[in-house]
């Protein structure tokens, strides 16, 4: 169920995401990087689909003994870790794709909206965002099994 859940987040979010990332790019290069012709996709990415799914999972399984004010504030620092995340690499990749470009007029970097790689940046920024729940499921797991030797 959670699952699917984030699975329909992802689905619901996705035409937000990508336009945050493509002001991203803007933002972070000081208009070093522009758009050009049409914006025009028929489906999101499924990478981007199955990590907010995960992330979901992941997140309830890593949270479901704790207290409702433990989970909130893990949430919070979920999403700030998934903020911070998808600034820095969508700023990382929009100076490196002004670092490769070897014929730009007055360092402007004109791009297709269809070549930023909108699902590895959503998917990489929630793999940082979960490690928290991960290192706290891998304690868990080591917890347990050092009671079942005991």
């Amino acid at each position: 169920m959670f699952f699917a859940s984030g699975i329909g987040i992802g689905i619901f979010s996705d035409s937000f995401f990508r336009q945050l990332i493509q002001d991203l790019f803007q933002w972070t290069t000081n208009n070093g990087i522009q758009f050009g012709g049409k914006d025009f996709y028929l489906f999101g990415n499924p990478i981007s689909f199955i990590s907010f799914g995960l992330t979901s999972l992941l997140f309830y399984h890593s949270n479901k003994t704790n207290k409702f004010s433990k989970i909130l504030w893990n949430g919070i620092i979920l999403i700030i870790i998934f903020g911070i995340g998808l600034i820095s690499i969508s700023a990382l990749n929009a100076h490196f794709k002004i670092i490769e470009c070897t014929a730009c007029d007055n360092g402007i970097r004109r791009l297709g909206y269809n070549e930023i790689y909108y699902g590895l940046i959503i998917a990489l920024s929630l793999l940082f965002s979960i490690i928290p729940s991960l290192i706290k499921i891998i304690k868990n797991l080591k917890k347990a099994n050092v009671q079942q030797r005991v």
